[in-house]
């Protein structure tokens, strides 16, 4: 599994903590589809997300959700 280190939240994993659990406790909940990451897919199971932010992502299969296309890709395709 990987950790996940915070990107945001200036790069202060406590801070990100804190900041979660806040959203949780007003009822938010986030949709996780799968990604590349660094040649390889993977989905939120892939991740270690701390027990007490867990219930709050839930996982969008990716036979559901993957798609192999970039976005840079789509806007090409579409002239953008």
């Amino acid at each position: 599994m990987m950790q996940y280190m915070p990107k945001y939240y200036d790069g202060d994993y406590k801070k990100m903590l804190e900041i979660l659990i806040g959203c949780k406790k007003t009822g938010c909940t986030f949709l996780v589809g799968g990604r590349n990451v660094d040649g390889a897919f993977k989905v939120l199971e892939d991740f270690d997300i701390p027990e007490e932010l867990r219930d709050m992502f839930i996982s969008i299969p990716a036979e559901k959700f993957r798609v192999d296309i970039s976005s840079t890709e789509l806007r090409k395709s579409l002239g953008m």
